[in-house]
């Protein structure tokens, strides 16, 4: 029996579950080690022939339950996924000079790059979307509220794009932090790639980092880390991500807001009902959603916020169950947040 993740099941798109789900991780882990693996080959570590063609060849062959067993066993993720990964090539090559956080620190990151670039896309798409109404609406008058009392007269339209410059604001921190956003890079156990130097030689590990980090799509790297990356860096992620929500969360008030004085509402399809008991109610749910995974995101801020500044000396695992939990959700949260703020500005009606 599963507990089901209620963000990825009612609320994420397919996309970002894909990015998340454990067979994105294990994908987005293969390909790391068959990048280094390669690159290490170029750097003069013995591979036989064929062998980088059978691991490429195994790297969508996943099976969780396979690797379930034999972590029970070694009590090792990350060996467990190791084993399994050399048994389908028929070869115990991968992971060569390096250490699990070598692995699970740059896939981490790796997933979370991509999971940046799609919420930037699905940004976007809402201020697009508010643009448009922007130019539909600015000639409807409302009356302009501060304290929430009525004060002067502006447009509906003036609203949208007053929540629109906000989003851009924020769409302009995304861009800059998934423009400076560094991997954590091939570091070893305690950030002195002292395997890799045994392995390959001093001199190489420099062009094999650099030569992996490129294979994977980056060019960031940081240079002087202990065994996991500054937590720090996952605050700049998730404090992005509530910035980003904002403007949507804003929008949602507005709605809901407007709802009640019957100037607005969402969104209400054929076969739809407002309430078991009140079946003609016209509730701005989605509205509410927007503002519920803004609270989730909160939530998680909170969570990655206790982790910054919490170092021991190189790193330990007390980070690690947070970092389960606030590194997918957040994503799913934002993702869903924003596609849900897609739909009501798609279907919204002004009365």
């Amino acid at each position: 029996m599963t507990v089901p993740n209620v963000l990825a099941e009612r609320y994420a798109s397919a996309e970002m579950v894909d990015v998340w789900s454990a067979e994105g991780r294990i994908m987005a882990e293969r390909r790391l080690w068959i990048a280094v693996l390669e690159a290490e080959a170029v750097a003069g570590l013995v591979v036989p022939p064929g062998a980088l063609d059978d691991y490429r060849a195994a790297i969508d062959r996943i099976d969780l339950d396979s690797i379930s067993r034999r972590e029970e066993r070694t009590r090792h993720d990350v060996k467990a996924r190791i084993e399994e990964f050399d048994e389908l090539a028929g070869h115990q090559l991968v992971h060569a000079g390096l250490t699990s956080r070598d692995v699970t620190e740059n896939t981490e990151q790796l997933m979370l790059h991509r999971s940046m670039v799609l919420l930037r896309r699905r940004a976007v798409a809402v201020l697009d979307r508010l643009a448009i109404r922007a130019a539909e609406d600015a000639h409807i008058a409302v009356a302009a509220r501060t304290h929430n009392v009525p004060a002067q007269v502006t447009t509906l339209g003036k609203r949208w794009a007053m929540f629109g410059e906000e989003l851009l604001l924020g769409i302009a921190r995304l861009d800059d932090l998934i423009e400076r956003y560094p991997l954590r890079g091939l570091k070893g156990a305690v950030g002195t790639q002292q395997d890799l130097c045994d392995l390959i030689g001093n001199e190489a590990v420099a062009d094999v980092e650099r030569s992996v980090v490129s294979e994977l799509g980056h060019e960031r790297v940081l240079a002087a880390v202990g065994q996991v990356y500054p937590r720090s860096l996952d605050l700049s992620v998730v404090s992005t991500f509530v910035e980003l929500a904002s403007a949507p969360a804003n929008l949602g008030r507005l709605v809901r807001l407007m709802a009640g004085q019957e100037l607005m509402s969402e969104e209400f399809r054929p076969g739809q009902v407002g309430s078991s008991a009140m079946p003609h109610k016209m509730n701005p749910r989605s509205s509410e959603r927007i503002q519920g995974l803004l609270a989730v995101l909160r939530g998680h801020l909170a969570m990655v916020t206790s982790l910054a500044g919490e170092q021991w000396n190189e790193g330990d695992v007390s980070c690690s169950v947070t970092r389960r939990v606030v590194l997918p959700d957040a994503c799913l949260a934002l993702d869903g947040l924003l596609q849900t703020t897609l739909s009501v500005l798609g279907g919204v009606g002004v009365h």
